[in-house]
């Protein structure tokens, strides 16, 4: 279906901050558990679509990973993304972006 008003979500990509440690699978980063904590409170509360790691070709984990916010603004969800500990600690850096779902079911 193709919808010409169709919702607007926000994607939100979280990549490596400034106190990530390279040596270190994702799992075992200072504070990744409040990062997973953080998403699935939001997760059961409905603001969270889909959120999870990026893979590596090799089929391991990758440093970074995405989720999609249903919020009613960009201030709002720029705010969900970055109140997150692990962004607030600079484990994780953030970038939130309106997307514009024209095509969907």
């Amino acid at each position: 279906m193709v919808d010409q008003n169709g919702p607007t979500y926000f994607v939100v990509f979280h990549s490596p901050g400034p106190k990530w440690v390279t040596d270190k699978p994702y799992n075992e980063q200072p504070g990744f558990y409040d990062h997973v904590k953080y998403i699935d409170d939001w997760f059961e509360k409905g603001a969270i679509v889909l959120s999870g790691p990026f893979m590596e070709p090799s089929g391991g984990m990758a440093a970074g990973g995405m989720a999609i916010f249903k919020s009613t603004d960009l201030k709002a969800a720029t705010e969900l993304g970055t109140e997150d500990p692990t962004v607030k600690s600079g484990l994780l850096n953030v970038t939130v972006k309106p997307w514009w779902v024209p095509f969907h079911h």
